[in-house]
């Protein structure tokens, strides 16, 4: 197993466990796989030593830091949108809620925010409607997607938000500026700051790839 094949529902499942210092290492990585395969603790508890271990590279974020364009999952195709000065207000709004309630846990919603739904016609993608009352279906479908995908595409989308707050509260007569007190992008960029942090992504145009 590699990380490519972890889901985002897996690892929000996995972190409480990571997190929790109660148990010892050996009990974490044995409830870590549990979730991963499927097994039982007693399943696992058979398996040898090192074949237990070598799931210790899922305690680290140890992945490849790639952006790609987009994912397919549940048989639907959904595209990162990277065009943040196209996005309307209500999606920094939801950007705020999620960041600042703890990115882990919000990933899939955060995720679902930054997206277009697609639809694929022989070699083609064409982008659909977004439609605001079904974001809650969009992040419930993107918690099977990738880990990986996931966590970078966010964290890259959360960089390239952080960058075009300090236009924003420049220049009062955007639709944002409006409905977002200046206080509030503030906020937004400080949750933004501490996801972002250690990251430093390539130009976008030499990251982008096509997953599917």
């Amino acid at each position: 197993m590699n990380w490519n094949k972890i889901t985002v529902r897996q690892y929000q499942d996995m972190l409480p466990i990571i997190e929790n210092e109660s148990f010892t290492d050996l009990d974490k990585l044995v409830k870590v796989i549990c979730i991963l395969t499927g097994k039982s603790e007693d399943e696992v508890d058979s398996w040898p030593l090192e074949k237990v271990n070598e799931y210790k590279q899922f305690f680290e974020f140890d992945f490849k830091k790639e952006v790609k364009r987009r994912v397919k999952v549940k048989g639907k195709y959904y595209r990162v949108n990277w065009q943040i000065e196209k996005l309307p207000a209500a999606r920094y709004i939801e950007a705020k809620t999620f960041t600042g309630d703890g990115m882990f846990k919000n990933l899939h919603r955060l995720m679902a925010s930054c997206v277009i739904p697609q639809k694929k016609i022989l070699f083609f993608y064409f982008d659909k409607k977004y439609n605001a009352a079904d974001h809650e279906k969009y992040a419930t479908d993107l918690l099977d997607a990738p880990f990986p995908f996931v966590y970078n595409a966010c964290v890259f989308f959360c960089s390239v938000l952080m960058v075009s707050i300090k236009d924003i509260l420049s220049y009062s007569g955007k639709e944002l500026a409006k409905q977002m007190k200046s206080q509030d992008l503030k906020i937004l960029s400080q949750s933004l700051q501490s996801i972002t942090d250690g990251f430093t992504p390539q130009p976008l145009s030499q990251i982008m790839k096509e997953s599917v």
